[in-house]
């Protein structure tokens, strides 16, 4: 089915305001939206609300002016605000989203895994377990290019979790100068009524969206892409603006002993959020949309990696003020280390209570338990992160085309996934959400087996296997970096979900070597099945080469030295294709 494009009436006139605006130097002419002082309430944004099992709206793409106090910049958001508008929806519900792209005439340039066409668009429903073919999710097929339009259209089945999501445009190249710079909207898929605890039904719900507003990687992405928009200079813009929507260090006020329900989403273009809360008791609710089995699962911490969610119960006692604030860890420099927003208390106590165990009475298909022996993996692969010879790639690979497979898995499957280089990338995954296996390294309590992720990053423990189900829908599946300017610069890769049964089943489909189906791999763990496989590739493929051998002894041992992207790579290939270090099982 073909995604019906629509040319806006206004589209040359936009063009032109945009354009001779811009070039002219009076930025004043654009919109301007106003970026309050710290330390006042916190705003909430605009909801946009299902009715009668349908929503259709629409998300306008557009330049505006950022001011506030020392800010003044020239960026790109959705709907004429920071953050967006809310979307809400309910399990079953049809969304219907018309995405106006605003912007001007194409600029800047073309250069495949690279900063390139900051003005071209789409949109993606972070989260969603929705269908990945055009009309719906589709972010490698659709463009919406300057001054045109298309529709999206979304049918949630019955009982699609529950959860906190978002939206935000996806176009490969032009993430980081939308996505990254202000263009994100909040997407909630309400509880029907009945779906809660009466506790957690009755309390009061807040939905937090964290953006930063990185001034070196914007100016450097504009730069790189040829954008004539994204204006900034050093005197109008702190090195690196953390808002909550909307704001710098807002203030929610709540009663002392009152439990609130806290919705933090990641929209950051970058950083990951170690965040604590002072001396507040915070319980883990829900991880990506997803309800954790254990609740009241009591955190000091929080670990939010770009494009993840958390949804957390909380209290404050006595009045005064604690500070959430995102801490340093292990050293990593890639943590932003500084203060988020104030949690206030004020007024009577109001003692609500011990938390009460809760967890969903049923999941959807898409969210059973796949842990544990009875449940056999129907096709495994690796997926290595920035492994190798060049850190931009994924499964040895860089970005090639819509069509161009890293892996195919079965539909109606059980799928694991073995992924190397977390500590240094935030894996995200769409349409299929996807469980840990096992508890990771490090007793982070933020972090168990049984959780169910689509973005993931820890930095203390390189490797997680995961399983998902590829039930409901066949078609393209996205993964990437969501550090958005390592997924716009080629750390982002297609597979296929299609057909049924063990040829259905292949690993690195872009390597030199031909998938191999491994029938009937050993018992045991999976750990011991992965390294039986990898043996057998690492003997098959001798005849390579030192260097070789030694890449896929890194990909199967985990011990690669990772490291940042580096700069300036355009090429959309890497220069000698590596053995296939996919792996394989048919079971």
């Amino acid at each position: 089915m073909m995604l019906a494009r629509l040319p806006l009436a206004v589209a040359a006139a936009t063009a032109a305001f945009f354009g001779s605006a811009h070039a002219a130097g009076a930025g004043e002419l654009l919109p301007e939206v106003h970026i309050p002082g710290a330390g006042l309430p916190l705003r909430e944004a605009v909801v946009t609300q299902s009715s009668g099992g349908s929503l259709q709206t629409v998300l306008r793409l557009s330049a505006v002016r950022l001011v506030g106090p020392n800010i003044s910049l020239i960026t790109r958001v959705l709907n004429g605000s920071v953050p967006g508008p809310t979307i809400s929806i309910l399990p079953g519900d049809r969304l219907s989203i018309v995405l106006e792209n605003q912007l001007g005439a194409p600029l800047g340039r073309d250069a495949a895994n690279n900063y390139h066409h900051p003005n071209s668009s789409n949109l993606h429903v972070h989260g969603l377990h929705v269908n990945p073919n055009a009309p719906g999710d589709d972010v490698m097929g659709t463009n919406v290019g300057p001054g045109t339009s298309s529709r999206f259209e979304y049918k949630l089945i019955p009982d699609h979790s529950p959860g906190t999501y978002w939206a935000h445009p996806h176009h490969h190249g032009s993430q980081v100068m939308q996505a990254g710079a202000g263009a994100a909207s909040a997407l909630l898929v309400r509880d029907p009524p009945g779906f809660l605890s009466h506790q957690l039904e009755a309390l009061q719900d807040h939905v937090l969206v964290l953006q930063n507003l990185p001034r070196a990687i914007l100016q450097k992405a504009a730069k790189a892409s040829g954008d004539k928009l994204f204006e900034v200079d050093e005197w109008e813009l702190p090195q690196d603006l953390w808002l909550v929507n909307g704001a710098p260090m807002p203030v929610l006020t709540m009663k002392p002993l009152e439990w609130h329900r806290l919705r933090f989403i990641m929209a950051g273009v970058s950083s990951w959020l170690h965040m604590d809360f002072g001396d507040c008791q915070v319980a883990l609710l829900a991880k990506d949309g997803i309800y954790i089995n254990d609740f009241p699962r009591f955190i000091a911490t929080i670990t939010l990696p770009p494009g993840g969610r958390a949804d957390v119960v909380l209290r404050c006692s006595g009045e005064g003020d604690q500070v959430v604030q995102s801490l340093a860890a292990h050293g990593n420099k890639d943590v932003f280390v500084g203060p988020l927003l104030t949690l206030r208390t004020l007024g009577p106590v109001v003692d609500a209570g011990v938390l009460l165990p809760w967890k969903p009475l049923s999941r959807p298909t898409y969210l059973q338990d796949l842990r544990g022996e009875l449940t056999a993996p129907d096709c495994r692969c690796m997926t290595p992160l920035g492994l190798g010879g060049n850190t931009k790639w994924i499964s040895g690979h860089l970005y090639e085309g819509p069509k161009q497979y890293l892996h195919q898995w079965p539909q109606d499957a059980v799928a694991e996934r073995v992924i190397s280089g977390v500590d240094k990338h935030t894996y995200h995954q769409h349409t299929w959400p996807f469980q840990l296996q096992d508890d990771p390294a490090g007793a982070d309590p933020y972090f168990k087996a049984g959780d169910w992720h689509d973005s993931y990053q820890n930095i203390v423990d390189s490797q997680v296997t995961v399983r998902f189900s590829t039930v409901d829908y066949s078609g393209p599946e996205i993964v990437h970096c969501h550090i958005l300017s390592h997924s716009d610069m080629g750390m982002i890769g297609v597979e296929l979900v299609r057909g049924h049964g063990p040829d259905a089943c292949a690993c690195d489909l872009l390597g030199e070597a031909k998938p191999v189906a491994l029938v009937g791999l050993p018992g045991g763990k999976p750990g011991h099945a992965l390294m039986f496989a990898a043996a057998s590739t690492f003997l098959a493929m001798l005849g390579i080469g030192a260097a070789t051998m030694l890449q896929v002894y890194q990909t199967v041992s985990n011990a690669a030295d990772y490291a940042e992207l580096p700069d300036g790579q355009t090429s959309s290939r890497m220069p000698t294709e590596p053995v296939n270090a996919g792996l394989v099982s048919m079971i």
